[in-house]
Formats: C-alpha cells, structure tokens, sequence
C-alpha cells in the first residue's frame, strides 16, 4: 500500500494559491523597477569637469567702486597734518617720528590694510595739510636693534664651539670635550650641581679602575685604589663596591671635604670616562652599530630627515622663548641647518645620540632616536609602548628639571613628545632679534618730491696685487754620491805607467737629515688663483737649506790602487748649508741648489786629503716634471688625500780640490783650472812623476783631491692630506755623468750608467703653509637735493671693506682625476 506523505491536515490549496499569486506580483514588480530605472551612478562619477587634485572650489568675482576711507583713517590723518603743519613744535629738518605722528594702533590698524592703506593715509594727510606744503619722507641708516636675555639660549656653549670645531676621526679629544660642555651647559646657569650617578659610577670601578682623579687632599687617587681601600675594611665584596662608588660620588660632588674645582674636574674625568665607554659600546654591538648606521643615512637626507624635521619643527621652547628662532644644536653654533647636517652625518649622529644617551641612558636614548628616525617623534610618548608608565615619568621629570627650577611655567610633562624628549638633550632655542629702522615725516614744498633727490654712486673693487708668498718647510733625509778623480797627485790614478786603466774612481757617499724652508712667488692677479685653485703657469720659488750627516769614503773597493797606495777607509760628520732658486713652468721645474759642505778634519794626512775640511761647494742642478696628481676621498669636503707623482733628473758638481771654492772649474773635474794644473806641474818635474813630491804635498796638507760630477734619476710619490705631504724618493744614481773621452752630454752611454747605477731612496715630510691675499672692495655714494634749479649741499658716504682669502692652490700636472680638478667650495674667509 502506498504511504500518503501530505495530507489535509498539512495543506491547504485555498492558501497554497494566494501564496503562488503574492509570489507572481514580487516577481513582476522587481522585473518592472529593473526595467524603468537606470542603475546607481556615485556623485563623483556624474561630474563632466574634472578639477586637478587639491584644486580650490571657491570662485571670486572682482568689481570696482568708489572708495570712502573709514573715520579712522580720515581722523588719524587729521591729527598728524596738524602736527605737521606747526612746525614751531619739532625740528623741520629732522622731521617727526612716525612713532610720534601716529599712535601705535593706528599704525598696526593701517598696516592691515596693506600698501594701498598706507598710501591712502598718506594722501589724506596731504590733502589737509597748508597749500604748497606734502609730506617728506627722511630715514636715517640706524635702526633700534631689540634681543632678549634668555637663560634657555646658551651663548657662552655656542662660542666655545664656534671656536673649537672638531670631529670624531680629526680630534678625538676636542670632540669629546665638545660634547661635555654641551652636556653641562644644559644647567642653563642654574645652581643645580652635578654628581655622577651610581650605575654610570659603579660601572667606570668596574671597567675603568685605572681612571685617576682628585683626592680629598688634593692628590691624586685613582678608582682602583678607592675600591682597594674598602676591600682592606671588609671581606664583603659587594658592600666594599658599594662603599667605593658613594666615595668616588662625593669626589664630584662639591662638599665640605673637596672644592668646587676639584669636585667640577673629577666630574670632569668622570664624564670623559663615561662618554669613552658610551662610545665602545655604541661601536661594538651589532645592534647599535646598525640603528648608528640608521641614523646616519637618515641626517644624510638633509631636508628629507626625519630626525632633522622632528627637531626643526619641534615648538617646545616657543612658551619660554617666545619669536625664537628655532634649536640650536648644543654641538653647533647656528640654528639647525639641514644641509650642513648632510656633509657631515656620521658625526652629528654620533653627537645627537651621545648627549641623549648621557641624558637618559643609552638603552632609552635609542628608543627615542629610533622614533624619530621612523617619522614618529611628534606622537606623545605616553601613547607609545616604548616606555613604562613609571619610566616615562622619570624621563620627563629629568628633562624639565632644569626648565622647572628656573621658574618657567608649564613644563607639559603630560604631553611631552619623544621629539620634547630629544629636543632638550639636545638642542637650545636661539632668541629672537628685532630690528627697527628709524623713519621720520617732514614737510617740503610741493614739487620737491622724491623725483627730484639725485644720486652719483661709484663701486671700485680692488685686488692688490702684490707679491704674494706660499711657503713650505720640509725635513727629511738627503743622500749624495760622488766619486774621487782626476786628482793632480795621482792618488786614484787613471794612468799607471803611461797605460789608461779605466779607473772607476773611489765612491763617496753621504747620508744624511737636511731641512728645507721654502716658498712660491706669485705675481699674478691672487682672485684668479683663488678661484682656479691651480698655481700660475710661470712663477719662481726660493728657499734654504741646512743639514748634516755622516761621509763614507773608500768603502766601494773598487779602485785601482796607484803608487800611493789604497785610497783610506773612514767616516766623518758634515755638515752642508745653502740656498735653492727654482722657476716653475707649467708642470715643470728648473732648479739649481747652491750647497756648501765641510767636515771634519782628520788627523790621518791620507786621510784628509779626501775629507772636505777645506769646504766644497756643490750644485744641483734639477729638472722635475708633476706626472699626476689625484684626489682621492672626501676632497669636496676638504678630508680628502692627494696623491702625487714626480719624475726628476738632476745633475751635480763641485769644485773641489781648489782653493778659490766660490767658482766652479766649469769642467765634468777639476782638470784644466789653473790652481790645478800648477800641482800636476809641481809632482811631475820636467814631465816625470815625482812620488816623494807627490807625498810630501799630501802630508802637508798641499793638495786635495778631486771629484768628478754625478746625476741621479727618481721618482718621487707623495701622499698630501690637507697641509701635510709626505713623500718618498727612489731612483739610481750615475757616477758617470759626463764621458771620459769626451763624448756628448746626453748619449746613449750615459742612459746606460744611469741605469746601471746605485739604488738609493730617502723620505721627507713637508708642511705647506698656503698662501693669502687681501682683497679691498670701497664704495662711494654721493647725494644732493635739487629744488627749482638750486642744489642743496651734497652728502658723501664712503665704505671700504677688505677680504682675506686663505688658499692653497695645486701644481699644474700632466694627468690629473676628476677630484684633483675641484675648486674650493667658498673661497672667502
């Protein structure tokens, strides 16, 4: 049997119809809306004029009408036409102040309404004064300057910094000194007194024992010593260290037991501790080394800083210091100024965080640092997580310390910004200055305006052209070879027997430590200099030199001995003085060094005959191209380095072996002079080599002998950083500068001897003093009044300024870098 599934008592078809038919009309109606009404259109999409982004919607219309000035302008115009018009009462000359003529409502009342207020005010003025007469203007070149005293403004800090710059990598000490004054300078004049505090104190016992400061009784002690002498008075190790931190506190803290000097210096050494260990810390750890990096690229931005916009526009001080002129950075001397930050962040980073960490700790510092560099410095610190409720409040307290105990008003605690916080580690306002000028209305008759003032004004700028020096001075090491020959006794024979023996000659060699000090002459215009940075195309250098060293002679066991014997083996000291005169063209150099040298006298007749007791005069004679010249480094902030590369070639002679030491034989030796030639006469009587006669000449001290000339190539590479160059020399030197037989000068043989000569290299430190012009700029204005063809008397005004520009400009060089090209950035100092 089937199973009935509905039945009566489950349905109804009387109901089922009605809900079939109330489904049918929905149905039809939601079909009818879709099809009579069109879909839904935003405002925004239904607008045909599209108007650019930000775009004003407010649209004016202009007309013109007549214009009636209100009672306020007519009755301040009445009362300063009346006061003009009675001149018994104030000095036509001078005239009346503004301030006077117009009460300071007025003014501000009209200064409202623009210049063309100002001009109405004017006219009505003019049209109730008497017939004939208008208002004159007169302004005198002074001006009342207003500058307020503010303790919050740390002048005093501002020009110690001025007068001590100093970065981490330059001086160290300076910088660190810097950044303690900055530190304390925030007491602003304050009584408070500073004392260590005990984690900074337990932490230098702990890592700096050897730090020495000032006793009690005024000697010193240092922190290792404090702490051994607690140990001595108990075994507790932890109370011992406890005892030896609140004594190392009293010593910095001015009490009945220390002076405020001492207890000021020990703060001092104190501070300068903590600051080291601030700095090791800061460098050491991977986290901190990356947020310095952090902050670092984010001053190098400038403008664009975060860090440098949370301070700039940071308006804490504005209650206090009201119209300042914004934060002046405590390491800087000026308000802050985004670009300078940017040519040096690594250091203002390392300053900003250093002073923020001394203020408030290192781990805090960083978390407030770390805020703004993320662009959050402006957010309430109390709406952050970064600190506890309990921690915030010892924050703020600290940093308002010194704004409460000077009796400022509201220290807004409650709504301080981590910006507030770095602000006052870091920064101090710069008070306003307002400057007023003097301005005075007189009358002059009708026609007499201002056209008709006149005017002669003459601009001369002057450069003097003078003689303008760029000094140096040098020490370094000096080394001279040269070789014994050709002497008229035949002591190093080059004949034996009538037979030549290719004699190389004994070789002398000198070493020793010589001092240079000389300078550049520039003739031409110093401001192109200046603005070239480059030395002139022509220009001569002089200078001195004086010396002294040691003299070897007959160690080179390379001479053939003749009837005299071996020539002697010894040293002896010299010493040597002169003069240098050298002219610079292009990447050129000629110079010739004029040289004396002595030494001493020995007691050994052989052996004088070879020293130069006598004296010798030596000359040099040298030609020096600059091959290259490249910046390397930061040159465009002036850290950079140079290097440099020479080639020199440089001939010598002497004129030794002769009496009369101030004239050169004018030969490669000393053959052919006179003096010379009358000893080879006298040992060789009738043509015959005497050796008695050659003896006796030497043991009684008759004839010297005679050296032959020499020359040396070198290369010279040095290293130049501001106005220190160090430079080293290598090169070979030729003892066989001129060919025995007479050959040329300059051959392929004597290539040949330079190149097969005897190494040798020395070193020298030089330090450049730069050079400065003076450059004087005048002006001369003359003026004069003329009224119905008569001119009034004329008034001269004359000023004179002079400039002082500092430079140290650069050889010329065949190859120079990109860098090496640079001009100086500002070339006035």
């Amino acid at each position: 049997m089937k199973k009935t599934i509905l039945t009566r008592n489950y349905f109804n078809r009387k109901h089922g119809l009605y809900t079939a038919i109330l489904c049918g009309c929905i149905v039809l109606t939601k079909q009818v809306n879709a099809q009579t009404n069109p879909p839904y259109k935003a405002p925004q999409d239904t607008v045909k004029t599209k108007l650019p982004q930000n775009a004003n919607l407010t649209t004016t219309d202009s007309t013109t009408q007549s214009y009636t000035p209100d009672s306020r302008f007519v009755g301040a115009a009445v009362k300063a036409a009346e006061m003009l018009a009675d001149t018994t009462k104030y000095d036509a000359k001078k005239g009346i102040a503004i301030q006077q003529l117009f009460s300071a409502d007025d003014l501000q009342y009209v200064a409202k309404q623009g210049t063309n207020g100002v001009v109405v005010l004017f006219d009505l003025v003019n049209k109730r004064l008497p017939k004939g007469l208008s208002i004159a203007f007169r302004a005198e070149n002074q001006a009342v300057v207003t500058t307020g005293k503010n303790p919050l403004v740390l002048k005093n800090l501002r020009a110690f910094v001025a007068a001590n710059p100093a970065s981490i990598q330059g001086n160290n000490e300076q910088w660190k000194e810097n950044v303690y004054q900055a530190y304390m300078a925030r007491d602003y004049a304050t009584k408070l007194n500073n004392t260590i505090t005990i984690t900074s104190a337990t932490r230098e016992i702990r890592e700096t024992p050897e730090l020495v400061i000032i006793d009690f009784n005024g000697n010193p002690i240092s922190l290792a010593k404090i702490l051994a002498n607690k140990q001595a008075k108990t075994s507790n190790k932890l109370q011992a260290e406890k005892e030896a931190v609140a004594e190392f506190r009293e010593h910095t803290f001015p009490v009945s037991k220390i002076s405020k000097a001492n207890a000021n210096e020990n703060y001092r050494r104190a501070l300068f501790a903590l600051i080291t260990l601030q700095e090791g810390d800061i460098n050491r750890h991977p986290e901190t080394k990356k947020f310095v990096d952090a902050l670092t690229n984010d001053l190098q931005k400038g403008r664009n800083s975060n860090v440098v916009t949370a301070l700039k526009n940071n308006n804490f001080y504005d209650a206090n210091v009201p119209g300042n002129l914004g934060p002046v950075l405590l390491t800087e001397d000026a308000v802050i100024n985004a670009d300078k930050i940017q040519t040096n962040p690594r250091d203002k980073a390392m300053e900003i965080l250093t002073l923020t960490a001394l203020h408030y700790g290192e781990r805090d510092a960083i978390k407030l640092l770390k805020s703004l560099v993320n662009g959050k410095g402006s957010i309430p610190a109390q709406q952050t997580t970064e600190f506890t409720p309990k921690r915030l409040g010892q924050l703020t307290n600290h940093g308002t310390e010194q704004l409460k105990s000077l009796g400022f008003g509201t220290a807004k605690t409650n709504s301080m910004s981590n910006s507030d916080l770095v602000l006052l580690a870091v920064a101090a306002p710069d008070a306003p200055m307002v400057v007023t000028p003097k301005a005075f209305l007189t009358l002059q008759q009708v026609g007499a305006s201002i056209a008709n003032y006149y005017y002669s004004t003459s601009e001369i700028s002057e450069t003097k052209n003078v003689v303008l020096f760029n000094p140096r001075i040098s020490f370094g090491s000096r080394h001279t070879e040269y070789r014994a020959a050709f002497d008229a006794v035949d002591f190093v024979p080059e004949f034996l027997n009538g037979v030549y023996t290719n004699q190389k000659g004994s070789r002398v060699v000198q070493n020793g430590l010589e001092l240079r000090i000389e300078s550049d002459i520039y003739f031409s215009n110093p401001q192109t200099i200046i603005e070239k940075a480059v030395k002139p195309v022509i220009f001569p250098e002089f200078g001195i030199l004086a010396g002294a060293g040691r003299r070897s002679v007959g160690y080179d066991n390379s001479t053939t001995p003749g009837p005299l014997g071996a020539v002697p083996q010894f040293r002896n000291t010299y010493i040597n003085w002169g003069g240098h005169f050298g002219l610079n063209v292009g990447p050129f150099l000629l110079a010739t060094d004029a040289t004396y040298f002595t030494s001493q006298t020995s007691d050994n007749p052989y052996e004088r005959f070879f020293d130069l007791s006598q004296g010798m005069t030596y000359y040099r004679y040298t030609l020096l191209g600059h091959f290259i010249n490249f910046g390397l480094g930061k040159i465009e902030e002036g850290k950079g380095t140079h290097f440099t590369l020479d080639a020199e070639y440089t001939g010598e002679t002497n004129n030794t072996g002769i009496r009369n030491r101030t004239v050169s034989a004018g030969n490669a030796v000393q053959t052919g002079n006179g003096e010379w030639q009358r000893d080879y006469n006298r040992v060789r009587p009738n043509g015959v080599y005497n050796l008695a006669i050659a003896n006796s000449m030497i043991v009684n001290g008759d004839v010297k002998a005679t050296y032959a000339s020499s020359s040396y190539a070198a290369i010279r590479a040095g290293l130049q950083k501001a106005s220190l160059q160090l430079t080293a020399m290598g090169g070979l030197y030729n003892l066989y500068t001129v060919p025995i037989n007479g050959g040329r000068l300059i051959s392929a043989e004597t290539f040949k001897n330079t190149f097969n000569g005897n190494l040798f290299g020395s070193l020298t430190l030089t330090y450049h003093f730069g050079s400065n012009s003076f450059i004087t700029n005048s002006k001369k204005t003359e003026t004069y009044q003329n009224i119905g063809g008569v001119e009034s008397e004329h008034k001269v005004d004359e000023t004179s300024t002079e400039k002082k520009a500092a430079f140290g400009p650069r050889n010329h060089s065949i190859f120079l870098n990109k860098k090496a090209r640079l001009k100086p950035v500002a070339i006035e100092q």
